[in-house]
């Protein structure tokens, strides 16, 4: 592993160009998404269609254009994108891992990633799942699957889930990577351990206007890179086989899908950023140089460079 020689070059980086990194290394790594992300996202479309997918199957027996169908059809789509939402971090661990070893390894293996996630899967579901209120949403749509619609559970209750979540995650949007990438423990076993809650305070804090500003952004577009993807593929249907209806596949189909490939995108978004606060904030350029250099000279193992140097102090 050469340190000084990534497959991204580690430099200071504005948000557009973030943005065109992360569509090359789609292009470069197009198995991140295709395998890493579809293995990761596919338990959480299988658990959503099951909490929600009788929704649209129960009022396409009365047509969709029933006004009475109205309320239902927002409540679905509106805690579909709330749980997607919530689900994407945990999601997207094995892409995560994936592509943070594959900017210092030409192709890292698969058989490793699943091995790692697998390993600290508890943690991370943890933090993610269970902190970050992906499972309590998801016991609470639990709770009143076959219920009607109703304006405090469903319009108030995923309208503040997505305001939290805002909230949150643009302030502290680096736990998935601080967690899987750098491998901070929960609670301090030793006195020079660091753990993720100082990490992510050092880390988060002298960014976190700009953070929350880059999350801002990113997720307007996003918004309307979903929209575009909905209906690319709700014209594509049309012109392919006449369908122009909103039926049951744009529903339980389309919609789904435009959400969780705009998810997989932001995934990877989201690491990159990572990568450029480490840069700014830790001059990571010149640590990668430096240890590359003590390596060619000394022969010095090192431990993984995405994980942190754990010490009291700190950087």
């Amino acid at each position: 592993m050469q340190l000084d020689r990534t497959h991204v070059v580690i430099r200071v980086r504005t948000l557009s160009e973030i943005g065109d990194l992360a569509l090359v290394m789609i292009r470069r790594y197009p198995a991140s998404l295709l395998v890493g992300f579809l293995v990761g996202a596919a338990p959480w479309m299988i658990a959503n269609l099951c909490l929600l997918g009788w929704i649209p199957a129960w009022e396409s027996q009365y047509g969709f254009q029933d006004p009475d169908a109205a309320a239902e059809l927002y409540r679905y789509l509106l805690w579909t994108a709330t749980l997607v939402t919530l689900q994407t971090p945990l999601a997207g661990l094995l892409t995560t891992y994936y592509l943070g070893q594959a900017v210092f390894e030409h192709r890292p293996t698969w058989r490793s990633g699943f091995r790692e996630v697998w390993r600290q899967r508890w943690r991370c579901l943890w933090a993610l799942g269970v902190v970050r209120l992906t499972i309590p949403a998801m016991l609470l749509v639990a709770i009143r699957w076959g219920r009607p619609a109703n304006w405090f559970f469903d319009a108030v209750v995923p309208i503040g889930l997505l305001l939290a979540v805002a909230v949150i995650r643009s302030s502290r949007p680096f736990l998935p990577e601080i967690l899987l990438l750098e491998q901070c423990p929960f609670r301090a076993t030793g006195g020079q351990a660091i753990t993720a809650s100082r990490r992510s305070k050092t880390l988060h804090r002298p960014m976190a206007g700009e953070l929350s500003g880059r999350y801002l952004a990113v997720s307007c577009v996003l918004f309307f890179l979903m929209l575009s993807v909905y209906y690319t593929l709700f014209w594509g249907r049309g012109i392919a086989i006449g369908v122009w209806q909103t039926d049951l596949t744009a529903f339980l189909v389309f919609y789904p899908l435009s959400l969780w490939m705009v998810a997989g995108l932001s995934v990877i978004i989201r690491l990159l950023g990572y990568l450029d606060t480490r840069i700014r904030l830790e001059g990571w350029e010149v640590e990668l140089a430096l240890r590359a250099e003590a390596m060619r000279q000394f022969g010095d193992p090192r431990e993984p460079p995405m994980k942190s140097e754990m010490v009291e102090s700190g950087r």
